[in-house]
């Protein structure tokens, strides 16, 4: 047990931290789509992009998906997505990983495939959040023109927002967005040798 004068002391960093976040509301009043980065070598950048995105599922929202690079196998959240959400559009660019293929011109031909897609639901206004899963490496490969990207995020329907995925995020991506989280390594399970669990890793 603590003593009353801790308690006290605890109350009123409390009520100092409170004045802090209330005064941050106030001043967050602006209301428009936003570009949410979510980058670095950790695991879980798709993974919590798709929480978002069942987020806004649970409002109501319109969504749309397209995953470049993964889409060869299946992934719980896909799967759910397909047999739950009739208010998602979802695009995969299904070649697999880039060190699978070894084929730039083919991976490069789908990339395009794909962004036709994207640039459709980035210029849907009915579509409240898009998410481009892995989206970095086509930038990171040239698969993509950055600027295109850049300038067909940025003149999106201004209630839209957007998660970008993937390792290596450019400068350019990080300047556009208006958030930005980084997924540090610091430990893994597979790299201490076991094996990728469905519902955990896929």
């Amino acid at each position: 047990m603590i003593d009353d004068e801790k308690k006290q002391r605890h109350a009123e960093r409390m009520q100092r931290k409170k004045a802090v976040v209330d005064a941050g509301i106030e001043r967050a009043q602006e209301e428009r789509g936003i570009v949410v980065l979510i980058t670095g070598n950790g695991k879980g950048k798709t993974t919590s992009a798709f929480g978002t995105l069942y987020r806004a599922l649970g409002y109501g929202h319109q969504v749309g998906v397209v995953q470049f690079i993964k889409g060869t196998q299946a992934s719980g959240e896909v799967t759910y997505l397909r047999q739950n959400a009739a208010q998602v559009a979802y695009h995969a660019m299904a070649t697999g990983f880039t060190w699978d293929t070894q084929n730039w011109d083919a991976d490069k031909a789908a990339a395009d495939e794909a962004w036709v897609h994207a640039a459709r639901m980035l210029a849907d206004p009915s579509l409240n959040l898009v998410l481009l899963d892995e989206l970095t490496y086509m930038l990171k490969y040239n698969y993509l023109d950055a600027d295109m990207v850049i300038e067909t995020i940025r003149a999106r329907p201004a209630g839209q927002s957007v998660i970008v995925t993937g390792r290596a995020a450019k400068p350019e991506l990080i300047e556009l967005a208006d958030t930005v989280s980084e997924i540090r390594d610091v430990k893994h399970a597979y790299n201490a040798g076991v094996k990728a669990q469905a519902g955990i890793d896929f």
